[in-house]
């Protein structure tokens, strides 16, 4: 009876410590059994990390949080932002483009006649352009320029002969001829002359103008270099243009407006003052009284005038 006791009692340990084994100890541990064999039956501890709170919401339950600051739309804050690469684009499309240029003034000499042992000249000055990559079109702008000086001495002077023949001296001089820009397509050239009639107390003086397509060598007409002549009239009127040419005393003696009166049906008759460029400016020639020197000239910014433009340095 005792012999079936302990056995008894054995089998009850043996059972109560593999229950024991089954069953986690406490603390932040967990473990693992160990394989059943024939060694000691133990659990062995293993470390790990403390275990994490489980309450943290779901990810599609979560939202922004709340904050005063308003964040820009993407749009608007890429439109609004303005880089130095930007900056140096718009100057680059607003600045006048300039070419390197020479020139020479050539000189066409011709005797008008001759009135007691004197005679009397026609001395046409004309910039001609040297130096260009193709000479073609350096020749066929040269011709231009030139043809153009021939021609304004014609209509300026279309009865020199007969002059001379009833013994009336006169003579006929380009006193200056310059080219005042090139590029962006364009040539711009001016010339200033006198004409001197010996049954005139006063030399008439005069100046005129061209400006040329850089590419095909062809004068330009003014009606192709004006968009709105209207506005530049309003522009001339309202004081925006700068006199730099002509007697300093014009503006005290005629209006702006009666200066610009001989060009308000410019539309209908394809009239308009003559006109060149600068670098950076429009000029225009109006025609005056002998006692203001017959003409004056007026210039204003292209930066002011450009919408007015179809064509200049900057377009």
């Amino acid at each position: 009876m005792k012999i079936k006791l302990s056995s008894l009692l054995i089998t009850l340990a043996l059972i109560a410590g593999t229950l024991a084994a089954c069953y986690p100890v406490s603390g932040d541990s967990e473990y693992r059994t160990l394989p059943l064999g024939t060694g000691t039956l133990a659990p062995v501890l293993v470390e790990t990390e403390p275990s994490v709170s489980s309450d943290i919401p779901d990810e599609t339950t979560l939202s922004a949080p709340e904050t005063t600051e308003a964040i820009p739309d993407e749009t608007t804050a890429e439109s609004d932002v303005t880089t130095e690469a930007d900056t140096a684009e718009e100057t680059t499309e607003e600045a006048p483009v300039i070419v390197t240029y020479e020139y020479d003034v050539i000189e066409d000499k011709r005797e008008l006649g001759e009135i007691g042992g004197q005679k009397y000249y026609a001395v046409i000055r004309y910039p001609a352009l040297t130096g260009l990559d193709d000479a073609a079109k350096q020749e066929k702008l040269n011709t231009t320029i030139m043809q153009h000086a021939v021609i304004q001495y014609q209509n300026l002077l279309p009865n020199a002969s007969e002059l001379i023949s009833s013994k009336t001296a006169v003579s006929y001089e380009i006193t200056s001829a310059e080219v005042t820009y090139m590029g962006n397509g364009l040539v711009s050239a001016r010339s200033e002359g006198v004409i001197d009639q010996a049954d005139d107390t006063s030399d008439l003086r005069f100046a005129y103008s061209i400006i040329l397509d850089l590419s095909t060598g062809r004068d330009i007409s003014l009606k192709k270099i004006y968009s709105d002549f209207g506005a530049v009239m309003k522009l001339f009127t309202s004081g925006k243009f700068k006199q730099i040419s002509g007697e300093d005393s014009l503006l005290s003696s005629i209006s702006l407006e009666k200066l610009m009166e001989n060009y308000k049906y410019y539309a209908q008759y394809n009239d308009y003052p003559e006109t060149y460029f600068t670098q950076d400016s429009l000029v225009i020639i109006l025609d005056t009284d002998k006692e203001n020197g017959f003409f004056a000239e007026f210039s204003i910014p292209l930066a002011e005038v450009g919408d007015c433009l179809q064509r200049s340095p900057t377009k």
